[in-house]
């Protein structure tokens, strides 16, 4: 880290990534008073320093998890590809090593996701409204 922060600060900083957010909890961990933790974890997070330790580890935590699943990727399209090369006499090696890498490469990419379906009904005329206009025609 570039950023200067105290023991206090940078046990903060990594309380505050781990309890999801919290910055009173993300005080109490670090040290700080609990009668004053809630008051003390705002401060920090208000403090550029602290925030920008914050920035800097949630951007390396992204990358390595990008990374990561890139590589988990490239890892199952080899494996489709080896698995699916046809071998003269034996035919495809290994489709069922294919089918399961495939499956896999399409979980981790969301494919098997369900779809939202949302059903809007608009009323555009209550129903006491249509039969009272009604009847007046």
């Amino acid at each position: 880290m570039t950023c200067k922060l105290s023991l206090k600060q940078d046990a903060f900083v990594k309380a505050y990534l781990l309890n999801g957010g919290n910055a009173t909890k993300a005080a109490i961990s670090a040290g700080y008073s609990e009668k004053t933790a809630k008051v003390i974890g705002s401060e920090n997070l208000s403090k550029p320093n602290i925030a920008k330790a914050i920035k800097a580890h949630q951007k390396m935590t992204d990358e390595a998890f990008i990374m990561s699943k890139l590589e988990k990727l490239k890892t199952l399209e080899k494996i489709i590809d080896e698995s699916l090369r046809i071998d003269e006499e034996k035919g495809i090696l290994n489709a069922t090593a294919a089918i399961a890498a495939i499956k896999a490469h399409n979980e981790m990419q969301g494919d098997y996701e369900p779809t939202k379906v949302t059903t809007e009904v608009k009323v555009f005329q209550s129903l006491g409204a249509r039969l009272t206009y009604g009847s007046k025609r």
